[in-house]
């Protein structure tokens, strides 16, 4: 039974240990939020000129005379 407590005592310690120990590192993945934010509003500027594109326009059209 003496056994028992000291390798559980032995294995407690070396816990407490090794973690007390431990180096943490934060790893970023992925981007942050400013070059998400950049990359999305690139890509809808992107849809919205192919969308644009196809939409063809009299050569005197000019909404502010339209009555």
């Amino acid at each position: 039974m003496t056994y028992l407590l000291t390798a559980l005592l032995a294995l407690s310690a070396g816990w407490c240990w090794g973690h007390a120990t431990a180096r943490v590192r934060h790893i970023p993945i992925g981007a942050t939020a400013e070059e998400d934010d950049a990359a999305f509003i690139a890509d809808e500027r992107d849809r919205f000129d192919q969308l644009v594109a196809g939409i063809e326009l009299p050569d005197d059209h000019d909404p502010r005379s339209a009555a």
